[in-house]
């Protein structure tokens, strides 16, 4: 049986499973890496001629080699089901070793710093700001708030879609589903952001429509603000991690409460991430602390 068939019979199987944005990317990668084994017979491929193909990719780190073995195990899983092949080979593959690169979050110093240096630019970028470092909320959740979202009584936003250039959708996973409250911080650039315009979604672009992503943003203001203030570059997403840090650094949540905050579905990432993030920040540990008074 020919690779090629079952490879595109996984993508038919799951694309009304995945979100548009998996689906792509999981189609680009049977399109241009594991187009190596199209031609192939399904049944003769060895483990060792994937650990070859594998050790020949040089150009991707090993984040992306773990990517296409997840998706090459997907296919040869499906084989398997079918009995095409007897055993799945990549069982005796070892999935290149990965570390996530430690966080970066901004100091309260620097976020001071990008806010007052934007508070002349246009409001939609500078509301953008905001709520990515008031709220924690993911760009793309950020771009498709709608105001009805938006509870000025309560004092809360509700989380119910993202929005990306596959189009508009659920977010990241079911936790993300969720309610996040307004700080007094906040407030006044919603209640701005409000006032200029009258449209379905709270943040719209000169057409009165909602952004397809956050690009405009990063290439037209976010680059050049580093250059300006002469801080290390950091993605957009940073703005999230330096939520919630902070968030924790100042106890003004438990662990569990900032997982709802994110969307988390559990506090695993919490730990993993933020936890140990401030554990092993000692910069502004108290060293005159008496341990046995």
């Amino acid at each position: 049986m020919n690779f090629k068939k079952y490879s595109d019979l996984y993508l038919q199987l799951n694309e009304d499973e995945w979100k548009p944005s998996y689906l792509e990317k999981n189609r680009r990668i049977c399109e241009l890496r594991l187009n190596f084994f199209n031609d192939k017979n399904i049944e003769d491929i060895r483990a060792s001629e994937i650990k070859l193909w594998l050790k020949n990719i040089t150009d991707v780190s090993n984040k992306s080699k773990r990517n296409y073995l997840s998706v090459l195990n997907g296919i040869l899983q499906l084989a398997l089901e079918d009995e095409i092949i007897n055993k799945n080979p990549i069982i005796h593959v070892k999935r290149p070793h990965y570390k996530a690169p430690k966080i970066k979050p901004f100091t309260s110093d620097e976020v001071s710093k990008i806010l007052e240096h934007c508070k002349d630019y246009n409001f939609n970028f500078v509301y953008f700001l905001a709520m990515g470092f008031y709220t924690g909320m993911r760009t793309g959740e950020i771009l498709s708030l709608k105001r009805i979202e938006v509870d000025f009584e309560n004092k809360v936003l509700h989380v119910n879609s993202t929005r990306s250039r596959f189009g508009e959708g659920t977010p990241k996973t079911y936790g993300s589903k969720r309610t996040i409250p307004i700080i007094n911080s906040l407030m006044p650039y919603i209640q701005k952001m409000y006032e200029q315009n009258n449209t379905h979604y709270v943040l719209t672009n000169q057409y009165d429509r909602p952004y397809i992503d956050s690009k405009v943003f990063h290439f037209r203001w976010w680059q050049p603000i580093f250059k300006d203030l002469n801080l290390e570059y950091r993605r957009p997403y940073n703005m999230r991690h330096t939520y919630a840090t902070n968030m924790l650094y100042n106890d003004l949540v438990t662990p569990l409460q900032l997982a709802q905050l994110l969307g988390h579905s559990n506090t695993q990432m919490i730990y993993d991430v933020y936890v140990t993030y401030l554990d092993r920040n000692l910069d502004d540990f108290d060293r005159s602390i008496s341990v046995y008074s």
